[in-house]
């Protein structure tokens, strides 16, 4: 089809926006932060997901929370963290993470995820399957103290 290819190479061209939120809450033996099991590839991470038409990044970022674990209220808490990489299909993404803070523990999973844990900081790093994600947690750390 005369179109296709062009459309292809457009959509191939647009830049994947997805957005979610380093997420932690106050307890006894210290911070935890939240992390969700995926159903598709079976990876621990944070609440996120891609950028609707006509948000915002940080409104995506809190629709997101709040559609995967169902938590929605939170206090943003410190600059927003980027990650840019190349997926592969080629197409670059950008990734935009919010540290926040809740005082919620209860969480409800949507379908995309299999399982939801609040770890410590150590947990985290150990349960996160890539080195750019642990190197932005580890930069959140610094952006909250």
């Amino acid at each position: 089809m005369p179109g296709h290819d062009s459309e292809r190479q457009k959509h191939q061209h647009t830049e994947l926006v997805a957005c979610g939120l380093i997420l932690r809450r106050s307890a006894r033996g210290g911070p935890l932060w939240l992390l969700l099991k995926a159903a598709k590839h079976r990876e621990w991470g944070f609440p996120k997901g891609h950028q609707d038409d006509g948000e915002s990044v940080i409104e995506t970022a809190l629709r997101e929370c709040a559609e995967e674990c169902g938590i929605g209220l939170v206090a943003i808490d410190g600059p927003a963290l980027e990650l840019h990489y190349a997926v592969p299909n080629g197409r670059q993404k950008r990734t935009v993470y919010f540290p926040a803070i809740t005082a919620c523990s209860d969480v409800t999973l949507s379908r995309e995820h299999v399982s939801a844990k609040w770890f410590d900081a150590d947990g985290v790093m150990k349960h996160l399957p890539h080195p750019n994600i642990r190197a932005l947690f580890r930069a959140s750390l610094h952006a909250i103290r």
